[in-house]
């Protein structure tokens, strides 16, 4: 027969568990699963960062290089988790192209290497520019785990999707007109350039876009398939440690 743990303050009577220690065991085993169902909670997401943003020091408040510092590499892949995107470290797979010219013309034959034309073109710019114009000079090769597909890689610019992209990064699009709710895409405004963006809401006949960096303005634009470019896939990241 087992032998119950005995209550210090009774004898005789089985200690009841610590209610603090059951949540902090089920806390941890969340936390330390990125697959876990409750990263594709957006409302989640942001609470877990603002929370790792004012968590304190036990000997003193932590500054938020701190909180990012201790907490980032975890966040991070929640986060890509949470908006199905790939994070990698590092350049991206670079190749040469076997056709030179303009997106347009590149596309078909890039797609065919399982590769996608380079964009020279800042995501969060571009007023007056047409993506599909740009002159191409480097082809990125599509990971094989990915579906096959067309494809276009762009560099990011600007903070706005922080911390998760930053300026520099490559984000690899697939291109399609679907729009998610979670998913991150790349999208066209217009006579206002391109941006790269989190899909808050679809309806009807508008799309809400908004930053994953707080205090940013959402942005909507028509429910027009001529303003999508495509769903964010992967991210390469060269100056990630984590």
């Amino acid at each position: 027969m087992t032998e119950h743990a005995k209550d210090p303050n009774g004898p005789g009577r089985s200690q009841s568990p610590d209610i603090h220690q059951v949540a902090r065991l089920l806390g941890a085993e969340i936390v330390s699963d990125a697959q876990h169902g409750v990263w594709e909670d957006d409302a989640f997401c942001d609470w877990w960062f603002e929370e790792s943003r004012e968590r304190p020091h036990p000997r003193r408040r932590s500054t938020d290089a701190d909180a990012r510092q201790r907490g980032q590499g975890f966040m991070l892949r929640a986060l890509a988790n949470a908006h199905r995107v790939r994070r990698h470290r590092g350049d991206p797979p670079w190749m040469s192209p076997r056709v030179n010219g303009r997106v347009a013309q590149v596309l078909r034959p890039a797609t065919a290497d399982h590769a996608a034309p380079l964009v020279d073109l800042g995501v969060a710019a571009g007023s007056g520019r047409e993506l599909w114009d740009e002159l191409v000079d480097r082809w990125l090769e599509v990971p094989r785990e990915l579906p096959a597909a067309a494809y276009v890689a762009l560099r990011i610019v600007g903070d706005s999707m922080e911390p998760l992209m930053h300026t520099g990064d490559t984000v690899l699009v697939r291109l399609g007109a679907e729009v998610v709710v979670g998913a991150i895409v790349v999208a066209r405004k217009p006579e206002d350039g391109y941006v790269c963006k989190r899909v808050r809401a679809v309806q009807k006949t508008r799309v809400e876009l908004a930053s994953l960096h707080p205090g940013r303005p959402v942005i909507t634009i028509p429910r027009d398939p001529s303003l999508i470019v495509g769903t964010v896939a992967a991210i390469w990241c060269p100056h990630d440690n984590h």
